[in-house]
């Protein structure tokens, strides 16, 4: 009986023992938990701190600035005052500038209105001109061509002036008895004034 009494107290003791162990080791854990909570609290801390001074200078700042603007915007008050009556008289110019500048635009219109219309009679005029050159454009074609070919008559295929033109005396002979046509001689001298020989 003595032997299992002490095998109980050993199992008790072991028991015992890993409590302790475990507890210690909580405790422990609990300790280096505390000292890195207690470190991040100080730096929060620091933190918080420095952050109340900077919202206590952007405090006086903005009191400032708050006194600068009303001192601003009472020495604007003052003027506005005077400048409001001669904004209102500057409006009222320029309001009177606009309305003899859309009278004076509406006479503008209404003579380029006139001028369009009368440009537009012009034009119509015109195309009647046009059409009345065409048909002596047409007419002067038609001689011209007929002329042409009266000169190609009369210079020949070579080139050569035909029998129809006599160059001196003797071909102005020649030209009277094949009786075609009447032939008149005369003589040109540079520099002369010109005599009638006949009417014809």
């Amino acid at each position: 009986m003595s032997e299992e009494g002490y095998v109980e107290e050993r199992s008790v003791s072991g028991a015992l023992l890993a409590t302790i162990v475990v507890s210690l080791l909580a405790a422990l854990g609990g300790l280096v938990w505390c000292y890195s909570l207690q470190k991040n609290l100080g730096a929060a801390q620091a933190k918080l701190v420095a952050a109340d001074q900077r919202n206590a200078d952007l405090s006086q700042k903005l009191e400032a600035t708050n006194a600068r603007l009303r001192a601003t915007s009472e020495t604007l008050g003052q003027s506005v005052g005077m400048t409001q009556k001669q904004i209102e008289l500057k409006a009222q110019s320029i309001m009177a500038q606009q309305k003899a500048a859309q009278a004076k635009l509406e006479e503008a219109q209404a003579a380029t209105q006139k001028q369009i219309g009368a440009v537009s009679n012009q034009v119509s005029d015109v195309k009647t001109d046009v059409g009345g050159v065409k048909t002596d454009v047409a007419a002067t074609k038609t001689d011209l061509e007929s002329t042409k070919a009266q000169l190609t008559r009369v210079m020949g295929d070579a080139g050569v002036m035909s029998g129809l033109i006599a160059k001196n005396h003797d071909e102005l002979e020649i030209l009277k008895h094949k009786g075609d046509r009447n032939y008149y001689e005369f003589t040109l001298q540079k520099g002369a004034q010109p005599t009638l020989l006949s009417t014809v």
